[in-house]
């Protein structure tokens, strides 16, 4: 793989991107909606406790909140459900980027030349593949660092140590991008057999489907995963995003792209 001729691809995505309006809304509004949750939430919650018998199902699961005042106890319950939209914006914008950006040159025949030079499958697939996921994963970053600077102010110090402590960081700087990588790699097989944008987000949407039920474990209390159990996910998805590349550049057949697309 030649890396000139992949960042010459990635330069040109990026390019694309940056003239994309609807794409550039969909990288930047989400992380500011998500950086003032919780100042939202804190008007909420305010001094309020959680009902006994959560919090004893949340002191079971998270030992190290039991010395929390009630009011401290419900911040950390509350802000803990922001994790999962960390792991959402590498999901989703990813996902956007990577669809419009395959499908978007089949539409516009713009596909065509590209895949009649001597440029390898590998280098531009790798080169749309950084280029989709690199802003996914740059949002989520910077979001957090803007959500743990506001949680810190709203709830105060004992809430900034539940936003940074081992199941967050792990959650946003490893599982994040490895989710993002994961979507990265459900657009290029999706983009490779449809033709529509939207049919491939929505296919290729499958990958939200179990952040949404681990957000919807977490909100019960029914499941507050740790640092261990967003590692092993981590590895999971990692390993399952290697096989899934492999599997898009058998599926992305220039061959057939050049005679079908036209």
């Amino acid at each position: 793989m030649r890396a000139h001729i992949v960042t010459t691809v990635l330069r040109r995505e990026w390019s694309e991107t940056v003239r994309n309006r609807l794409l550039m809304s969909t990288i930047l509004i989400p992380p500011m909606v998500l950086a003032i949750g919780p100042l939202a939430l804190a008007g909420v919650v305010g001094e309020r406790a959680l009902p006994d018998a959560l919090v004893t199902q949340v002191v079971a699961q998270r030992p190290d909140w039991a010395n929390f005042t009630a009011s401290e106890l419900a911040g950390a319950f509350a802000v803990q459900q922001f994790l999962v939209f960390f792991l959402l914006m590498p999901a989703y914008i990813p996902l956007s980027i990577a669809t419009f950006s395959i499908i978007g040159e089949k539409q516009a025949r713009t596909l065509e030349p590209v895949l009649a030079t001597p440029i390898r499958t590998a280098e531009l697939l790798a080169g749309k593949s950084i280029a989709a996921l690199v802003p996914g994963v740059l949002a989520g970053w910077v979001t957090y660092v803007v959500f743990v600077s506001l949680a810190s102010i709203v709830y105060g110090p004992a809430l900034f140590g539940v936003v940074t402590d081992a199941s967050w960081l792990v959650g946003v700087f490893i599982l994040g991008p490895t989710v993002g990588l994961s979507s990265v790699v459900a657009g290029v097989i999706v983009s490779s057999r449809v033709n529509d944008p939207r049919v491939a987000q929505q296919v290729g949407g499958i990958i939200i489907v179990p952040i949404i039920a681990l957000t919807l474990l977490q909100s019960t209390a029914t499941l507050l995963v740790g640092a261990a159990g967003y590692l092993l996910m981590a590895v999971f998805v990692f390993i399952a995003s290697l096989v899934g590349l492999r599997a898009g550049v058998a599926l992305f057949d220039r061959e057939a792209i050049l005679t079908r697309w036209r």
